[in-house]
């Protein structure tokens, strides 16, 4: 009991500390845990404790500091394995001005529209095989905005051995972007592009990414993008589609995705992706419930057809269920 008070009293002391320098923390705890069973692992069990830390100053509003970390535990019981890891999943310093933006250290960079692929996206594209999706490993880099006008504004950003410039309009009927990047580690330059907007104000959502790709090692030239759409009903149905194009080794992929709302606290999801070359593919039903503002839990699968799911990485089917928690 002792203890606990004495901790009290330093926190307290910490606290009063960071509000006469004028410096405002604020932390914020997540946990995530995720049983599940595949043929691969048999049972497994996966666990991460996330914190993270955002830390202002009263009189330097336009400057934020940010860290996150995670402790992750993952137990397989096929090879009755147990490990724990703790990293730094997020870590950087940022700057909110007028016409200038930056941040640096390891973040998410946000690059390319689509919502299963992201052809260009050099750093971290999506997983669409994830559990998942949108947990992305960081970049240590250094990225910069600068706005040209109101609706029009250039990036930079500078990893090591990737890089990429970006310049975008913001214009009455669609976003778009031309977009140019290297990426050291797969020996590619690429000229690419982004495209985003809505149908005729019919509330269909277009979208598209894709470019040339230069392989600068053996002058290999080929094109890769993709081409979505998504529309909302009135009832809260959701449809999203998605086509994915790859010239070299030629690859012809689509995904559609439903979302339903039955009732305030229910979700329904059920994405379906075919590789329409050699038939292959997954469906992906999650069924999620709203235990509280703070509190959500699910479930889905990951279930395999086709003759060759080598494209995918998995020949077996994947079942889990995934608790969260805010606090």
């Amino acid at each position: 009991m002792e203890n606990w008070s004495r901790i009290f009293a330093n926190n307290k002391l910490r606290l009063l500390a960071a509000a006469y320098l004028g410096i405002v923390p604020e932390l914020v705890l997540e946990n995530t845990n995720i049983p599940g069973y595949d043929d691969l692992y048999r049972n497994f069990n996966y666990n991460r404790l996330r914190a993270e830390l955002t830390v202002k100053h009263e009189s330097y509003p336009d400057f934020i500091a940010t860290l996150i970390a995670d402790n992750e535990t993952f137990y397989v019981k096929k090879s009755a394995n147990l490990t724990n890891n703790t990293s730094i999943y997020r870590g950087y310093f940022e700057y909110r001005g007028a016409n200038h933006f930056w941040v640096a250290g390891k973040q998410r960079i946000p690059l390319g529209v689509g919502k299963f692929w992201n052809p260009i996206d050099v750093f971290n594209p999506v997983n669409i095989q994830a559990i998942e999706q949108d947990e992305r490993p960081g970049t240590e880099s250094i990225h910069y905005e600068y706005a040209l006008s109101r609706l029009a504004d250039v990036a930079a950003t500078v990893a090591r051995g990737k890089g990429v410039i970006r310049i975008k309009g913001y214009l009455d009927f669609a976003d778009l972007a031309l977009v140019g990047e290297f990426d050291d580690e797969k020996n590619l330059d690429i000229i690419g592009w982004e495209a985003e907007g809505e149908l005729a104000d019919t509330g269909i959502e277009l979208r598209s990414e894709g470019g040339g790709f230069h392989d600068s090692r053996t002058g290999r030239r080929h094109t890769e993008f993709i081409v979505g759409a998504e529309y909302g009903f009135a009832n809260s149905l959701t449809i999203t589609g998605e086509y994915h194009y790859l010239d070299l080794p030629r690859n012809n992929e689509l995904a559609i995705s439903t979302g339903f709302q039955p009732t305030m606290l229910w979700n329904c999801y059920l994405t379906t992706v075919i590789n329409s070359d050699d038939g292959s593919g997954f469906v992906l039903p999650v069924l999620e419930y709203s235990l509280s503002d703070e509190m959500t839990i699910s479930s889905g699968a990951f279930v395999y057809f086709g003759k060759d799911n080598s494209a995918y990485g998995y020949n077996t089917d994947r079942f889990y269920i995934r608790w969260f928690i805010h606090f």
